[in-house]
């Protein structure tokens, strides 16, 4: 079913599943705690499918990572890790359809814009790039971990126009070698992205990598 799909109503699935009110509706809460449904109330409301949503899956880890004992150093150096393997993927993903949202970021640059509309844009950058990998798999893990990072790290790490247009101008670069199809590019250029990345935000919050994962 797509997402903005109504599921029948409590009575027709009582029915139809031969199950009891109890059963229905103890169902129903569980796949709405897992971000897979909405409930809506009142007249024309009901259950409506809208996932799955990687910050829902990103919800659930958070109680694992606090329970390891994870600190957000961590989380870190797993962006590092995952999303140069993404850039490689997306580079080498036979779906050029899935690739083609990446040009927008070949030329567009909003550098010297406010610092909300920057951060949305370097954020979209990423979303697009761990979508064009053509791997739900790694995809979801991996937005999902970005979520609780970003989640976490509030203000913008890059705050100079400088700073900006290096960040920028790498995106372009990346996006580039991803839609070339140079995979070994497109990964050694994202990695020496994300490095800077982790690096800046280890150095300007030293405070906050050491800190234990929340459970939110």
């Amino acid at each position: 079913m797509p997402r903005g799909t109504n599921l029948p109503s409590e009575a027709e699935m009582i029915e139809n599943y031969r199950a009891s009110r109890g059963s229905v509706r103890e169902a129903l809460r569980i796949l709405e705690v897992q971000g897979l449904i909405s409930i809506r109330p009142g007249p024309g409301g009901g259950p409506m499918l809208v996932g799955p949503r990687s910050t829902f899956l990103a919800r659930t880890e958070t109680l694992f990572f606090h329970l390891l004992q994870a600190r957000y150093a961590h989380l870190l150096r797993g962006q590092a890790a995952l999303e140069p393997l993404m850039a490689r993927l997306a580079a080498a993903n036979p779906e050029r359809a899935q690739v083609r949202e990446l040009e927008q970021f070949v030329t567009s640059s909003p550098a010297d814009g406010d610092q909300d509309t920057y951060r949305d844009r370097a954020a979209s950058f990423h979303t697009a790039l761990i979508a064009a990998s053509g791997n739900p798999v790694l995809g979801l893990v991996c937005q999902s971990i970005r979520d609780i990072a970003l989640a976490r790290i509030e203000h913008p790490v890059f705050n100079e126009p400088h700073e900006r247009h290096t960040t920028m101008a790498a995106h372009a670069a990346i996006a580039q070698a991803v839609l070339l199809g140079d995979a070994n590019l497109a990964e050694r250029l994202m990695a020496a992205h994300m490095d800077a990345y982790c690096n800046r935000v280890t150095a300007d919050r030293a405070d906050l990598v050491e800190e234990i994962v929340g459970w939110h």
